[in-house]
């Protein structure tokens, strides 16, 4: 290891010292945002060979295009209702494949709990 690199490994060890120990939820949330590269890596995490966040957010935006439509109009609110699904069994089979890994994703988590609250939203739109 050169000069240079040893004073940066040091300077971020000590760093890291100084900076206030994450307790509760942000030690949670920090914890599973260590997670999120291991997911991101699975193999899972690519269907058809593209990551599968940049297609949770294609299908977020076509929902929130959507929702900005007239939702009362039957052909507005069956393509919503669709998606929506779609995006609440995505996430649900996303959470089986991260416990078969091992490791977890905040933020997948998190759309995975907030994928039903969207869908019943959608579906009182009717």
């Amino acid at each position: 290891m050169g000069d240079g690199a040893r004073r940066s490994k040091h300077g971020c060890d000590a760093l890291r010292r100084a900076l206030p120990k994450p307790s509760g939820a942000a030690h949670l949330v920090s914890s599973l945002a260590k997670g999120c590269e291991a997911v991101a890596d699975a193999a899972f995490a690519k269907p058809f060979g593209i990551p599968d966040g940049y297609i949770a957010a294609l299908l977020y935006a076509v929902i929130l295009l959507l929702l900005l439509g007239p939702t009362a109009k039957l052909w507005i609110w069956v393509p919503l209702l669709v998606l929506a699904s779609a995006a609440a069994l995505a996430n649900f089979l996303g959470v089986r494949d991260m416990v078969n890994l091992g490791s977890f994703c905040f933020y997948c988590m998190l759309t995975t709990i907030l994928s039903p609250i969207l869908l019943w939203q959608i579906w009182r739109l009717r």
